[in-house]
């Protein structure tokens, strides 16, 4: 189905898993997740790297228009962030943002749980 946003048209993507792959997936990218933070300082592109393939992974779950995807992909960290910060101080708003998301993203396997007993 096309959508029309702002000025341009995309392809709506469906949801194309079920409940138990989609749980599979996320459990896979919290093993990752939790993969990063115990190996810090973690990279930004590695954080990227994960950050779009829960994207992608959310996407295949909800479908593009579920606003779960925007609400864990843009969830902030616990510090401040500005312009010019540190290395440093971006890798920790970086891995608290990761740590936020892991929480965001099991509260998608409870309800994917509860949806395949439905």
């Amino acid at each position: 189905m096309w959508r029309r946003t702002g000025t341009k048209e995309e392809l709506e993507k469906p949801a194309s898993v079920d409940a138990k792959t989609g749980i599979a997936l996320l459990q896979k990218q919290i093993e990752e997740a939790k993969r990063l933070l115990d190996n810090r300082p973690i990279k930004s592109a590695e954080y990227l790297a994960w950050n779009n393939a829960t994207r992608e992974d959310l996407t295949r779950i909800y479908g593009s228009n579920s606003p779960n995807i925007e609400t864990i992909i843009s969830a902030p960290g616990n510090t401040p962030v500005w312009m010019g910060m540190s290395d440093a101080l971006l890798e920790r708003y970086e891995a608290s943002s990761i740590e936020n998301k892991i929480g965001m993203i099991n509260s998608c396997i409870i309800w994917l749980r509860r949806k395949s007993q439905m």
